[in-house]
C-alpha cells in the first residue's frame, strides 16, 4: 500500500494549495478571452481555469483570479462593463504569443498590438475575435459568481455565436489531431496532445 503525504489545505499556505491542485489537474484547457473596455481598448489574456458549463443554452466558464492587492484584471473588468467577451481556443502555431499575452501592460495598451496578433470582427458582441486561432466563441455575461474570503471571481458566458476554422474538421467533428490544442501543466509547463485512445460505448453514444 502507498505510503501518501497527506495535506489539510487549512493548514498549509495558499501558494501549495494551488501547486496541489494545478499539478494534479493537468492538462487544462486554456481560454484566451478578448475582451474590449468602455474606452474602445482591446484586451486579452489566457486562463486555465475554464470548463463548459451548460449545452442548452451553450455556456462556458472562466475562473479569473483577482489581482495581489484584490483588484480586479482587466478581463473581468471588461466584461463585466460591456457584458461580452470572446473565448479563442490557443492552439500550437500561437502557444509562445499566448504565454506573451499573459504579461501584465498597462489597461490603455493593447495585447493585440503587444503580440502582433489579428484582431477579427465578431457578429454578435464587440470584442474581437484572434484571427490566428481556429475556433472562438462569442460570449455574453450570464452571471459572475464569487467564491471564498478573497471573492474569487467566475465568470460565466453564454455563447451566442460560433466561428470554427473547417479545416480542423472531420465529418462533421472537431478533429484534435487537426485542431493541435495546447493545455496547462504546472509551473512553467505546457502540453500538446499525445497518444489519442478511443473506445466505443455500448450503445455507441458518448457521455
Amino acid at each position: 500500500m502507498t505510503d501518501y503525504l497527506d495535506y489539510d489545505p487549512s493548514e498549509i499556505d495558499r501558494r501549495a494549495v494551488y501547486r496541489l491542485l494545478t499539478g494534479a489537474v493537468v492538462p487544462r484547457p486554456i481560454g484566451w478571452a478578448s475582451t474590449i473596455s468602455k474606452e474602445g481598448v482591446t484586451n486579452l489574456a489566457p486562463f486555465s481555469f475554464f470548463t463548459v458549463v451548460c449545452v442548452v443554452p451553450p455556456m462556458i466558464s472562466l475562473t479569473i483570479a483577482r489581482n495581489p492587492d484584490g483588484s480586479e484584471k482587466h478581463t473581468l473588468k471588461n466584461a463585466k462593463a460591456t457584458g461580452e467577451f470572446v473565448f479563442n481556443i490557443v492552439t500550437a502555431p500561437v502557444w509562445e504569443k499566448m504565454v506573451d499575452s499573459a504579461n501584465a501592460i498597462p489597461e490603455d495598451e493593447s495585447e493585440f498590438d503587444d503580440t502582433g496578433l489579428t484582431p477579427l470582427g465578431s457578429v454578435k458582441v464587440v470584442p474581437p475575435r484572434v484571427g490566428e486561432v481556429p475556433i472562438q466563441f462569442e460570449c455574453r455575461v450570464h452571471d459572475v459568481i464569487e467564491f471564498g474570503p478573497h471573492k474569487h471571481p467566475l465568470l460565466v458566458g453564454e455563447v451566442v455565436h460560433f466561428h470554427v476554422d473547417p479545416s480542423c474538421m472531420t465529418d462533421g467533428y472537431i478533429d484534435m489531431e487537426k485542431l493541435d490544442p495546447i493545455g496547462r501543466l504546472n509551473g512553467f509547463g505546457y502540453s500538446r496532445l499525445g497518444e489519442i485512445m478511443h473506445r466505443n460505448f455500448e450503445d455507441g453514444q458518448p457521455r
